[in-house]
């Protein structure tokens, strides 16, 4: 989800949290050191905030929902493929109904990837993703971490550390 139009240059998987959390050292070491190619439209920092949002809002609610006729076809349609071994499709634009889940234009690397583990770490200190999906309505929490793995790998898929 978000404003890239094409596939991403890198396919990255995580299983884990953790996993995610060491992509982000190593993105942002290389950002640090000028080695980190953007191949989409955001930077490390802006990816960062944006899946932080996802996360935040799994874990505290998110703003609004999409109509209730979009929900029910994207269950029927979307929701089992969502939540399957492949790797999230790039091209979902969100609409402006959502625009609070895009990222601050000028949030800087360093800011958006500490956005992003604070978020992480609340997962990790126990708290879960209980609050519906504003697509796909009520997801159990392992449904949720699926999600957000898959949406994480498919936005730093499009970040290359050298």
């Amino acid at each position: 989800m978000g404003s890239e139009s094409k596939q991403p240059p890198r396919i990255v998987q995580f299983s884990s949290l953790a996993d995610l959390e060491r992509e982000l050292d190593v993105l942002l070491e290389a950002s640090q050191r000028s080695a980190l190619t953007v191949h989409g439209n955001w930077s490390l920092g802006q990816n960062a905030q944006h899946i932080g949002k996802f996360v935040n809002g799994a874990l505290s609610g998110f703003d609004g929902q999409a109509p209730w006729v979009v929900r029910k076809a994207a269950k029927m349609m979307f929701k089992k493929k969502a939540l399957g071994p492949e790797p999230m499709p790039a091209g979902f634009k969100l609409p402006k109904s959502a625009s609070s889940m895009l990222p601050d234009p000028g949030i800087n690397d360093e800011d958006g990837v500490a956005y992003l583990k604070e978020q992480i770490a609340r997962v990790q200190h126990g708290e879960k993703f209980s609050h519906p999906s504003p697509l796909f309505e009520a997801l159990t929490h392992e449904e949720w971490m699926t999600m957000q793995l898959k949406h994480a790998a498919l936005h730093l898929g499009f970040l290359e550390p050298k």
